[in-house]
């Protein structure tokens, strides 16, 4: 008859509680988890991963803003006398033009992503405000959730 606190057993209860925690903790990661046991730290997280990401957005867009404006005044002075690049330099008119259009483009898309960035978080408080819960199972056919 074996015993029944040998060390193999002890080590099979051991990766079974650790079995057991996983799965806790990895439930808690979903949303249908979290949402259930821990509706608070739910919403928490997901207001602040919105206010982050605006507050992200925000600040890449003003470092465009300031690359931007540096280019311009360094065009502006090529063009003035004021500044003569280094023979052999990669700098010139056309590069600087070039570099002036693509930072345009680059800061409205920025001004996109930091707008989705504010729905993003807008959605997250009305989510939080509505009291919203993802259910266990399916939704019925043609039901729409959030």
């Amino acid at each position: 008859m074996k015993r029944l606190l040998s060390r193999e057993n002890v080590v099979r209860a051991l990766l079974l509680v650790a079995l057991g925690g996983t799965l806790w903790k990895g439930f808690l990661k979903t949303p249908e988890g979290a949402t259930l046991v821990r509706p608070q730290s739910f919403y928490n997280g997901l207001v602040n991963d919105g206010e982050n990401t605006a507050i992200m957005k925000e600040r890449h867009r003003d470092v465009l803003e300031a690359t931007d404006k540096a280019v311009r005044v360094r065009l502006e002075e090529l063009r003035a006398g004021a500044y003569k690049p280094a023979p052999g330099s990669v700098v010139s008119e056309q590069s600087l033009t070039r570099a002036v259009r693509k930072d345009q483009a680059t800061r409205e898309r920025a001004v996109d992503d930091e707008v989705r960035a504010f729905e993003k978080l807008e959605r997250a408080r009305r989510l939080e405000a509505a009291g919203w819960r993802m259910g266990l199972g399916c939704a019925p056919a043609g039901e729409a959730k959030p």
